[in-house]
């Protein structure tokens, strides 16, 4: 009686692992040699309409760093309006780069000069 409900805890266990990685965006990224910034562009994901918190995973060899960026605020039209998000600035490595966010990856990331983004009342610049 017990393995049932076992094999059924299991499964769903499962299940969810593999829908919270279907909703992130991956993207990975090889600096070239050259000095220089790296840049992504990332839409906040959104529920009713709304902009919700938004999630960041980096992976820079052994390192890992998480970020989590609040939506603006519901006062704020960025809230609701699209497109809104961040511009993530990194800086530039040696090793290959690999960004997961729960938001939308829009542009990149790449090597260069910042994103027109920038000039946007609803994008803001995340270090």
């Amino acid at each position: 009686m017990r393995v049932p409900q076992l094999s059924a805890v299991i499964l769903l266990v499962v299940l969810v692992g593999s829908s919270a990685l279907a909703w992130a965006s991956t993207a990975t990224f090889t600096p070239s040699n050259q000095p220089g910034q790296i840049f992504t562009v990332i839409d906040f994901p959104r529920a009713r309409g709304r902009a919700q918190a938004l999630r960041i995973s980096v992976e820079t060899g052994n390192a890992v760093r998480n970020i989590t960026i609040a939506a603006p605020y519901t006062a704020n039209s960025c809230s609701t309006s699209t497109p809104s998000g961040i511009v993530f600035r990194l800086r530039s490595s040696s090793t290959p780069i690999t960004i997961v966010t729960t938001g939308t990856i829009v542009r990149g990331p790449y090597q260069g000069e910042p994103p027109l983004e920038l000039l946007h009342p609803c994008y803001k610049l995340v270090k």
